[in-house]
């Protein structure tokens, strides 16, 4: 018998955080609840174009903070990767 047991970091829309922040060179890719083992290496590019070029791309647009100030939720449970 196996178990595990601890934290899993997860947004109120169960999609991840991709996004740059107020602080010169400060990037957040989080939020990705069980599915992030195997999306991150995915997110990994997208977020390289984020750093390279200062702005989202067509992958990461959707998943910056300022969804939730505005109201932008995702509502992609099925594709969330999220066991729970």
């Amino acid at each position: 018998l196996r178990q595990w047991g601890g934290i899993v970091d997860m947004t109120g829309d169960r999609s991840p955080i991709l996004t740059k922040t107020p602080v010169d060179g400060i990037f957040i890719n989080a939020g990705w609840g069980t599915g992030g083992f195997k999306a991150i290496p995915g997110s990994g590019w997208a977020m390289a174009e984020l750093v390279a070029k200062g702005e989202h791309g067509p992958l990461t647009a959707a998943f910056g903070m300022e969804r939730f100030r505005e109201g932008r939720f995702i509502d992609e449970s099925v594709a969330a990767g999220v066991a729970h």
